[in-house]
């Protein structure tokens, strides 16, 4: 019962890690993905909730512009954490400003919603607004979703 206790409040003393950390992009590799810098390693971050058009997709090297552009390239900004994707990428948000920047590019529509991977139910919002307003990728007569892309390519 000691050991517990002792490990317990061991535990419970220590600081709380957080999850956001600053990291420096790079580069921008396509409209979800960017490589950066943190704590002296390159890694590379895959946006969480969205799915950029392919590169060799209709708007990929819009959408990858468009990336390119909120961040600034070379600019220090902050990475929320949401753990490893299977390719070994670190999953998560950039933020800068107090934007999100997963959900401003939905916002200009320069990514769609990836609907399997949600947190955020009002990033639907963001799309819609994006659609109604013909913004980015909606311009296009009958964009194609990435992963249907994927699927047929």
């Amino acid at each position: 019962m000691n050991k517990f206790l002792i490990i317990f409040s061991f535990i419970f003393s220590m600081p709380l890690l957080s999850a956001e950390e600053e990291v420096k992009i790079l580069r921008v590799i396509d409209g979800d993905t960017v490589s950066a810098e943190s704590r002296g390693a390159e890694i590379k971050i895959r946006l969480s909730e969205i799915d950029a058009p392919e590169m060799d997709q209709p708007f990929g090297t819009n959408s990858k512009k468009c990336l390119s552009e909120l961040i600034r390239e070379n600019s220090s900004l902050r990475f929320k954490s949401d753990g490893q994707d299977n390719y070994g990428r670190s999953l998560g948000w950039l933020i800068t400003d107090d934007k999100n920047l997963n959900y401003e590019m939905i916002k200009h529509g320069c990514a769609w919603v990836y609907d399997r991977y949600v947190i955020n139910k009002t990033i639907y919002s963001f799309q819609n607004g994006a659609r109604l307003k013909n913004l980015g990728l909606w311009k296009q007569n009958n964009p194609i979703a990435p992963w249907i892309w994927r699927r047929n390519n």
